[in-house]
């Protein structure tokens, strides 16, 4: 891999403080100290935790069965810890990241009194420790044992909280280390599901201009460009699976990296995920996957990022004949009926959920007015950069499907009860402005959610 990617030109710019002076004209703060990727990165972590911390350092480490197998017991001999606590959770049925199982995790490291915290896995494990690192005040380090998710870098951990995942605050990683060995051991579905989610760029990237140019939404051109130029790297690593593995392993755990720190500068997802999240994550709360063994987040998103996408292509392709009557849509969307009323069933149970996220909203005649009228003075620009991006996605996912990604529906054992209800309430499901908010606000949800139904079917 060059030293030129995104990531590691991303990393170089950072002062020592870890603050990127960016040409966005705001400072932004990264919470990393060191980055050890490569075919030896678990032998150098053992000899970095000697030179940071001494000869004996109290550590505790958390894994499951199946990630101790993978690193944690090579990595827990290797590094001579004077005192080493360690949990390992089961590999089956997989640990759920609760907010109960994480507090219970935190009360147990702070008996142990440690200098330092390790989780050595992947998402789960990654993120009950960084919320395990938050509560008890201690740093926390990162072993990565798949190439899968973009949460080791990130500052938030998904939790489970009243049936929902939800992204509350945590303590970042301040070392993260993925060995190629390691990495490239993990099962061929967990290497799908990290490109399924660097899928997801590509509608965040559409969708975060989308909000700037309508709402005035806070924009970082750097920073959303280094979350889908790493996914193209990555993308187009891919194709060398067969013949250069440690290659695509790499350029695939430094996107994922790369995203996290992008979200961790911005403090938000909002250059990783967009409404092919909200629609996974609807999935994953449901327990619409039958098949258990793809119930992978990133999977997920790769199946929803290939829903939308249809919807996505046709309706930007015929905005430029979409009317515009301010006074019309004020008068309608002001007349129309509460959302519970249309509330699909599959849908009920999640009502608390969206409950939360339309608290923030009220209805505001002025600020409606400006953003369709932003869109009319922005639809050609909106058109013009919708078109390579929607048509670099479909090639993406063209890419993905030669290699064996599962991304129909019934390959993931998602049945009809579940598969379109959460696109049909995209917008209600997270307080994040998207395409489904500015097609609602236009009048042309009908029209969008259309096209995504015709071009499932196909």
């Amino acid at each position: 891999m060059s030293t030129s990617s995104a990531l590691q030109q991303f990393l170089s710019r950072l002062g020592p403080d870890g603050v990127l002076a960016c040409t966005c004209g705001r400072n932004h703060g990264v919470q990393v100290k060191q980055v050890l990727i490569g075919e030896d990165a678990l032998r150098q972590s053992a000899s970095l935790l000697r030179r940071q911390w001494g000869q004996s350092p109290t550590i505790w480490v958390l894994s499951d069965e199946h990630t101790e197998a993978a690193a944690a017991e090579r990595w827990k001999t290797s590094v001579h810890a004077g005192r080493l606590v360690a949990r390992i959770l089961p590999g089956v049925p997989r640990p759920v990241p609760t907010l109960a199982l994480a507090q219970e995790l935190a009360a147990e490291a702070r008996a142990a009194s440690p200098d330092l915290l390790v989780g050595v896995g992947s998402g789960v494990i990654s993120d009950l420790v960084k919320k395990v690192s938050l509560d008890t005040g201690v740093p926390n380090w990162c072993i990565a044992t798949a190439p899968s998710v973009d949460a080791y870098s990130s500052t938030t951990a998904a939790l489970r909280l009243e049936g929902y995942h939800q992204a509350v605050p945590a303590r970042p990683s301040e070392v993260i280390v993925g060995d190629l060995e390691v990495l490239a051991r993990a099962p061929r579905l967990l290497f799908l599901a990290g490109l399924g989610d660097l899928l997801a760029k590509y509608l965040a990237h559409l969708d975060w201009h989308l909000a700037r140019l309508v709402t005035r939404e806070t924009f970082c051109a750097p920073l959303a460009g280094l979350a889908l130029d790493s996914a193209r790297e990555a993308l187009a690593a891919a194709r060398a699976w067969q013949t250069q593995p440690l290659e695509a392993v790499r350029a695939l755990a430094e996107a994922a990296l790369a995203s996290g720190f992008a979200m961790q500068a911005v403090g938000s997802s909002r250059p990783a995920a967009s409404a092919e999240h909200t629609i996974a994550h609807f999935w994953e709360m449901a327990g619409a996957v039958a098949e258990e063994e793809k119930d992978l987040h990133g999977l997920l998103v790769g199946a929803a990022c290939r829903l939308v996408l249809p919807g996505y292509v046709g309706w930007y392709r015929q905005l430029g004949g979409v009317e515009v009557d301010v006074e019309a849509r004020l008068t309608a969307l002001e007349q129309a009926p509460p959302w519970h009323e249309r509330l699909e069933a599959a849908m009920v149970p999640f009502r608390h959920k969206i409950e939360g996220e339309l608290r923030g909203r009220t209805f505001d005649r002025q600020a409606l007015a400006q953003r369709l009228d932003a869109f009319a003075r922005k639809r050609d620009v909106l058109q013009g950069m919708a078109e390579p991006l929607l048509k670099e996605l479909a090639d993406a996912i063209a890419l993905l499907e030669r290699i064996g990604f599962p991304f129909a529906l019934e390959e993931l054992g998602i049945d009809a009860r579940h598969g379109m209800p959460p696109v049909r309430h995209a917008r209600l499901l997270r307080n994040r402005y998207t395409t489904f908010d500015l097609a609602h606000e236009l009048g042309q949800e009908d029209a969008l959610l259309g096209l995504i139904s015709r071009g499932a079917l196909e």
